[in-house]
């Protein structure tokens, strides 16, 4: 019989005992830490214990659960023995970084649909002789990374337009920027660097806000260096970029000392797109060629 660890949060206490008596009717054997764990144990060694001894982890994902650091290194833990991660989705919430490229079951308007389709899953999953997976690297961390940061924006607002225009300016970035790198875990980014007097300089950031995944342009770091050190030479920047969006996105002259950020999803057509990396092309060539 396979057997099934489920992580999840005390605060949902509700459906947990319904998902785990779910699994056991088709057929898999459930460690859950309120059946398996003594009340003398040591909480952390059993739960390592049951992880490494079953087949798969069922993630079992709210807004409780969201918020664990227990449920958080459980998924960790799991994804480093390479198991089998499935998850079941029980609020309407964005997928956190670390579980953004595993496929959910549905628990939130059809319990009973998700619950069957999580049996399914694991049936399928578990009925392979090679049952283990072999995830990369960078797959399934709780910082932004190539691989996470992507789908991550694809659930904000405007996903599939903000995403569009993400990749497209990674991928133009890594070609002509010194460094392109990712990061954060509150606010995932993606960050285009320059190299200047021995040093990395950001020009520009691609932001995973909630509700506005936007491009920002470092105005107050390219006024360390020539030409942009000339508030002049930073005004005549922040009307190229006006000249090219929306007027109601139009950048205001204060912006020219601070950090003017543009909503990916003004970047919404070729022209656009290709007019803003030109703008960020010869930002880049003035600081080098100073």
């Amino acid at each position: 019989m396979p057997k099934v660890f489920v992580s999840h949060s005390n605060q949902n206490k509700d459906e947990i005992p319904l998902i785990v008596d779910g699994l056991k009717r088709a057929g898999f054997g459930v460690w859950v830490d309120y059946e398996n764990i003594r009340g003398s144990a040591d909480w952390l060694c059993e739960i390592q214990a049951g992880i490494e001894r079953c087949d798969a982890v069922v993630t079992v994902l709210s807004k409780a659960s969201l918020g664990s650091v227990w449920v958080e290194r459980e998924c960790l833990y799991a994804f480093q023995l390479s198991k089998p991660l499935f998850t079941a989705l029980l609020d309407n919430l964005r997928l956190p970084l670390y579980l953004v490229n595993i496929q959910y079951c549905d628990f939130r308007e059809d319990f009973a649909g998700g619950s069957k389709q999580l049996a399914e899953s694991l049936t399928s999953a578990l009925s392979s002789s090679e049952s283990s997976i072999v995830y990369p690297d960078e797959a399934h961390t709780t910082e932004a990374n190539r691989l996470n940061f992507f789908p991550y924006v694809e659930q904000l607002p405007g996903g599939e337009i903000a995403t569009l225009a993400a990749r497209d300016l990674f991928h133009w970035s890594a070609g002509i920027a010194d460094e392109v790198a990712f990061g954060g875990r509150v606010n995932p980014g993606c960050h285009v660097r320059i190299n200047l007097n021995g040093r990395p300089v950001t020009v520009l950031s691609i932001w995973a806000y909630p509700k506005t995944p936007a491009a920002q342009i470092y105005f107050d770091h390219l006024a360390s260096f020539a030409p942009y050190h000339q508030i002049s030479a930073r005004r005549a920047l922040l009307k190229q970029l006006n000249q090219i969006l929306p007027t109601e996105f139009r950048l205001p002259a204060a912006k020219s000392d601070r950090r003017p950020t543009i909503p990916l999803t003004v970047l919404n057509s070729a022209e656009i797109l290709e007019s803003f990396k030109g703008v960020l092309a010869e930002i880049l060539a003035a600081l080098r060629a100073k």
